[in-house]
């Protein structure tokens, strides 16, 4: 692991690039060497930090895939088949086939998922050397300096929030979360360390902490630019909301969840905009969060190429000659009712159902949606019924549920059912955006699939499974005496 991890050399030498994520003016004054002495370079490798969130093997396009194998969408028959595809891409091929397939072995023969390792890890290196140097740093603008700080815990909180998503089992699989998490990355690494497994609730409680922590400092004003693509203090509170779910503290999720609301800076998606604002890639006024992804176009504007992104999995395409990695599923489409508006968003083509939620076009990528209100109101809805005050929980599920099916009459499930209800309405709602095995494992519940390729030997998975985890890749545990196989490996 360690030989993947990023140097702080290789960080300096990043930055250089790192200004045209943004679109701003660039900093050529600084030295590399002055990096990260002051804080106009501090604030230059933050937006690195913002960056590599975006790479292909990370939101961009694998990890937001991985979860939604479970269910949502499988591989493309058309695409493992079809010239240029099956030659030049079995890797990925590959890739989306074991993961729904559940096959993924710790060596990860001829599959991308093992990436996700040195990323995240990678990742952390970053932001925990950003850290470090505002320890010491001396200025005398204390509330920049306080904001950047909030920024890389936060960013670091993401992190370790993914690792421990995609390596660990579940909070609540033992009692009090003893069973084994993720190395934790709370400053940067020594190139002679070998740090071992830290339990699942040592990893929430660095990411609570955190995450408080970037409420606090983070200003008011932190955006760069006008876009929402920068982390502010709502977003940070949306983040805990989501991370108190995973951890089954829902009075938290409920003071979270409520703040972010009731600061009433996003607003709900008009119905009769909905499915124009997805499939014509606008703006959506509910988007609390996007992940900026624009930097990936290519230079060429008359370049025919497909970007490597979340539409290139499964996004409606624009050239049927070149489709998709995967499809969508029946098991999906078989949740959205007659006359829920949501069911537009998929599209059938030569056979096969795309999401059109991602445009699959040349040249082409659009800013993936990180944290929208509708899984705010959905996350407020799953902490209400879980309380017990299901008529809370019914008017959240309602305002989500009744902008998609216009005449749906307002649910009265209570207890069990409705929280099965609302599980099921964020299934709909948040379809392809990242989330569905993590929701299975988090709330307990099984892989049941009715529309499975012939040749998937796991089209169920019973909870539990040692499945719901990845292997920690070998190549890590070869590097890392310390390191522990996930059971089952």
């Amino acid at each position: 692991m360690m030989k993947k991890l990023l140097t702080f050399t290789a960080l300096l030498l990043a930055l250089s690039s790192c200004q045209d994520f943004l679109n701003i003016e660039p900093q050529d004054q600084i030295s590399k060497d002055e990096a990260l002495n002051t804080l106009e370079g501090i604030d230059a490798a933050i937006i690195g930090a913002y960056s590599s969130l975006g790479v292909s093997d990370y939101y961009r396009q694998h990890f937001t895939a991985y979860p939604e194998l479970a269910g949502n969408m499988q591989p493309n028959p058309a695409a493992a088949g079809s010239d240029g595809v099956a030659g030049n891409q079995s890797a990925i091929i590959t890739t989306y086939r074991e993961g729904n397939f559940f096959t993924i072995s710790p060596g990860y023969e001829n599959n991308s998922f093992d990436e996700f390792y040195a990323v995240l890890y990678n990742h952390l290196n970053r932001v925990n050397n950003i850290i470090a140097a505002l320890e010491t740093l001396e200025t005398d603008q204390q509330t920049r300096r306080n904001s950047l700080r909030g920024e890389a815990l936060a960013l670091r909180a993401i992190a370790h929030f993914d690792l421990l998503r995609l390596y660990a089992q579940p909070y609540l699989f033992t009692e009090d979360g003893s069973h084994p998490g993720v190395v934790l990355a709370e400053r940067p690494f020594e190139v002679t360390e070998r740090p071992a497994r830290r339990t699942v609730a040592e990893g929430y409680t660095l990411i609570e902490s955190d995450l408080l922590r970037a409420v606090e400092l983070l200003g008011p004003n932190t955006r760069r630019t006008t876009d929402r693509i920068w982390l502010t203090p709502l977003i940070a509170r949306g983040l805990l909301a989501r991370a108190y779910a995973y951890q089954g503290n829902w009075a938290g999720v409920v003071e979270q969840t409520t703040a972010v609301i009731n600061a009433g800076q996003v607003t709900l998606l008009n119905p009769d905009d909905y499915v124009d604002t997805w499939a014509e890639q606008q703006f959506n006024p509910e988007v609390l969060w996007y992940l900026d992804l624009q930097r990936f176009r290519n230079a060429d504007a008359g370049s025919a190429g497909l970007i490597a992104s979340i539409a290139r999995v499964v996004g409606a395409p624009s050239d049927v000659e070149n489709p998709p990695f995967c499809t969508v599923t029946q098991d999906l489409l078989d949740r959205l009712e007659e006359g829920d508006i949501r069911r537009e968003l998929y599209q059938e083509i030569e056979g096969q159902v795309y999401c059109s939620k991602y445009a699959l076009q040349p040249n082409s990528i659009s800013n993936f949606p990180m944290l929208r209100l509708s899984e705010i109101y959905l996350l407020r809805a799953e902490a209400y019924a879980k309380l017990g005050q299901d008529a809370l929980a019914q008017a959240d599920y309602n305002l989500i549920h009744q902008r998609a099916v216009a005449d749906a009459i307002p649910t009265t499930l209570t207890g069990t059912e409705l929280q099965e209800e609302i599980f099921e309405e964020r299934r709909r709602e948040l379809a392809l955006e990242g989330h569905l095995l993590f929701d299975l494992k988090r709330t307990g519940r099984s892989v049941e699939r009715d529309n499975c390729l012939p040749a998937n030997p796991n089209c169920d998975l019973a909870y539990p499974d040692y499945r719901f985890a990845l292997p920690i890749p070998q190549s890590a545990l070869n590097a890392n005496p310390n390191l522990i196989q996930n059971q089952g490996y």
